[in-house]
């Protein structure tokens, strides 16, 4: 008689796969980390060489900055699951833009209008989505 998680060919016990709120939160550490890096190296860059296309196009290279660290936090999140890829890179992807909104209001004292805050929003889905599909097929 076989025990549950075992296969007549496959005598390991199963991998026990981390909870989705788990896998969540280090989705979105590993997208801050990416973006903070990223940051880091785009200032440094920017310091050391007085060139006029980072200055001209500093908002698309950030936006995406974002969009990449969302897709490698979701890929990172949903590697280690079989299963819900889809869910955990949405789930990443909302809760990257939402804290970065809530650090980027905290920091300006400008309002932010709910087309460009939908705008960023779906834009996070759409790259957390998509990581999340890729991880759990890797």
């Amino acid at each position: 008689m076989l025990r549950k998680g075992y296969t007549r060919w496959n005598n390991a016990p199963p991998q026990k796969v981390p909870g989705l709120i788990s896998l969540i939160i280090r989705g979105i550490l590993v997208s801050f980390a990416f973006s903070l890096v990223c940051a880091l190296l785009l200032s440094v860059f920017s310091l050391i060489s007085e060139n006029e296309f980072i200055d001209q196009h500093l908002q698309y290279i950030m936006v995406g900055i974002s969009i990449i660290s969302i897709f490698c936090g979701s890929v990172f999140a949903t590697q280690k699951a079989e299963s819900k890829g889809l869910f955990i890179g949405m789930a990443v992807g909302i809760a990257y833009v939402c804290i970065s909104v809530l650090i980027g209001k905290g920091l300006q004292d400008e309002s932010l209008s709910l087309l460009v805050f939908i705008n960023k929003l779906l834009a996070g889905i759409a790259a957390g989505s998509l990581g999340g599909l890729v991880g759990v097929n890797l």
